[in-house]
Parts: structure tokens; C-alpha cells; sequence
């Protein structure tokens, strides 16, 4: 039996998120937890999805899959985005049939099972993760080899429906492709040569994310008031810029400093949490170079930027006396890939 399996990273977001979608420039990179993505002949003639570490799955038939394609497509372009919110809300695995959906329109319908494992954390690229790895695996199925762009492309799309509105694009460029890269949604993505990893650890709020509503939140703010919310973007997109020569020139405690201010300018927007702000403070308190939310905020983690190893081990310590959990991972790991 023909059997195509596919591993896709997550990403954290170092600078840029939410200006990002007003064409601010946006840092990321891909880490080392993973989407792994399989997918098989169905005998039952249907389209069957299931992520087994959320218990969820969700079937369609061809009929089905061609009316739900045709109903996104038009939401979208009457940029209906509150629409397809709640239909992603009422059933969660809607995006991924998106991507689904799109292929089987392009290349034909084929009755399969896709199953999905992921390790990725909410803000840090879970869904364009999925969307990334069921993008590669589905087109290898139906025999089709497509472009790391036209992956990318296709995870977008998965993003549209799970944010309900348009994103920026760099969640599934910084999972499809890998590495570092910068990216502006008026230029596209240009990869980074860095040869270094960040000593990064990772601080999970314990809240859901709640990319979904922040989005949408921030462009609600900026139709009311748009001078003062486009002062803050023009803000974060300097803090990007320097934070980007920081990097390349690996001064990480410029990058450190640069992190806090990102994280100021952006809590004027009223989209972090007591949790989230709770763990910078410790950081700043413990002495770490940087730290910040990462990802939609609202929930979800932190990244924290510490001298070195002996460092990390101590303020993991502390985050753990104080009731929140952190781990390490590799970073600038290799994007959405077949697994032989």
C-alpha cells in the first residue's frame, strides 16, 4: 500500500510579529519540534484527517470537499473573514481541509487517511506546521512534485482559515523553508546566512493561544485610531531592523536589549497578559539578555535570550519554582521534508 509520510518544524517569531501583516520587517526561525504528517489509501472512499495527540479527526467526501472548497473561496473574496473564523471555531480541523481541499481541486480526488502527530506548541507554528507537512505529503500522493514556494503557498492558505483574515505569510515560509530568515510581506523572504545558534529557552504561559482574536484585535484598533497604532508599527519596524544587524553581526546583547524594547512597543497594543508579562519580569530580574513574547501573544510563549548554558539551567529552575514550564530545542533546523 502507497504510504507518503512528511515531518514539517515549528517556528518562533524573534521580531516582527503582528507588524508583520502591515508590511514591517519580521525575523524567524524553524525549531526543532515537528509535525509529522502520513497519509494512505482509503478504502471507504472518503477524505479522513486525525491529529492523534488532540484526539480530534473530521472525514469528507469528494462531494463535500469540492462544496467547502467553493464556500472558503467565496468568503475570501468577500472578505468575509468573520465568517470563516467561526466556521475554523466550530470545527477545528477546517484549515487543514482547506489545504486539502485545494490540492484535490488541482490535482484530483483520491480517497485518503491523513494522520498528524505534532510536538509544536500554539505560537510556535502549529498550524502552518501541520498545513506545511499535509501540503508536501498530499501532493507526493497524488503523485505530484511541487516547489518549496508553492508548499509555502498552500500553508498560507491553511493559515487564512485558522486566523480567520489574512496573515502575514511568515509562519509557513519560516516552517516550509527553515532557517533564519527575514521576511516583508512586500519583498517576500530572503534567507539568512547564520551559522550560529541563539542560547534561546523557551517560557509556555500555560494560556491558549489566541492568535485568532489578536489579529483581528490590532486591526480593529488601528481603524479607530490610526495614527497612534501606526506609530507603534513604524516603531517595531525599526526595532526589527537593528535587531536584524544585531544578529548578523552576532552582538546578543544589542539583540537582548532590542527584544525588551520590541516587547514595550508592542504591549502598548493591550494584547499581552499578566502571565507573559510575569515571565519577562523574571528574566529581566534573573539577568537574561533579552526576553519577549513571541508568536499572536495573548497567551502562548516567551522566548528568553540567556549568556549561555549554565544561565539557561538556572532560570529554567526558577520558571519551574515559579509554575511555568521551559525547555530548550534546536534552532535553524531544516524545513518541511519527506521522511524515507
Amino acid at each position: 500500500m502507497k504510504k507518503v509520510r512528511t515531518s514539517a518544524p515549528g517556528k518562533v517569531i524573534l521580531f516582527g510579529e503582528h507588524a508583520v501583516v502591515y508590511d514591517k520587517l519580521g525575523i524567524a526561525t524553524s525549531v526543532g519540534l515537528e509535525t509529522l504528517v502520513e497519509v494512505i489509501q482509503n478504502n471507504d472512499n472518503i477524505v479522513s484527517y486525525e491529529i492523534e495527540d488532540y484526539g480530534l479527526k473530521k472525514t469528507m467526501t469528494e462531494k463535500e470537499l469540492l462544496e467547502f472548497f467553493n464556500l472558503i473561496e467565496k468568503l475570501k473574496k468577500e472578505k468575509k473573514f468573520d465568517e470563516i473564523k467561526e466556521i475554523q471555531k466550530k470545527e477545528k480541523l477546517s484549515a487543514a481541509f482547506f489545504v486539502i481541499s485545494t490540492l484535490m481541486k488541482r490535482y484530483g480526488f483520491k480517497p485518503v487517511r491523513i494522520t498528524g502527530k505534532t510536538n509544536v506548541k500554539k505560537n510556535l507554528g502549529s498550524g502552518s506546521s501541520a498545513f506545511s507537512a499535509i501540503a508536501l505529503s498530499l501532493s507526493k500522493y497524488l503523485g505530484k512534485e511541487i516547489s518549496k514556494k508553492e508548499i509555502s503557498d498552500l500553508a498560507y492558505e491553511g493559515d487564512i482559515v485558522a486566523h480567520g483574515g489574512t496573515p502575514s505569510g511568515i509562519d509557513n515560509s519560516a516552517v516550509t523553508y527553515g532557517g533564519y530568515i527575514s521576511y516583508r510581506k512586500s519583498e517576500g523572504i530572503k534567507k539568512l546566512d547564520i551559522n550560529f545558534e541563539l542560547p534561546l529557552i523557551f517560557v509556555d504561559s500555560g494560556e491558549p493561544s489566541r492568535t485568532v482574536e489578536t489579529v483581528p484585535y490590532i486591526r480593529d484598533q488601528r481603524n479607530g485610531n490610526r495614527e497612534f497604532v501606526d506609530k507603534v508599527l513604524d516603531r517595531l519596524d525599526d526595532i526589527s531592523i537593528q535587531s536584524l544587524e544585531a544578529l548578523k553581526q552576532q552582538k546578543m546583547g544589542f539583540f537582548g536589549e532590542l527584544m525588551f524594547e520590541y516587547y514595550i512597543e508592542l504591549k502598548k497594543l493591550n494584547i499581552s497578559t499578566e502571565k507573559l508579562d510575569k515571565i519577562v519580569e523574571i528574566a529581566i530580574k534573573n539577568k537574561a539578555l533579552g526576553a519577549k513574547p513571541t508568536g499572536g501573544w495573548g497567551g502562548g510563549c516567551c522566548i528568553v535570550l540567556v549568556k549561555g548554558q549554565e544561565q539557561a539551567k538556572k532560570l529554567m529552575e526558577v520558571y519551574k519554582q515559579r509554575g511555568f514550564n521551559s525547555f530548550q530545542t534546536k534552532i535553524g533546523v531544516e524545513g518541511v521534508k519527506e521522511i524515507l
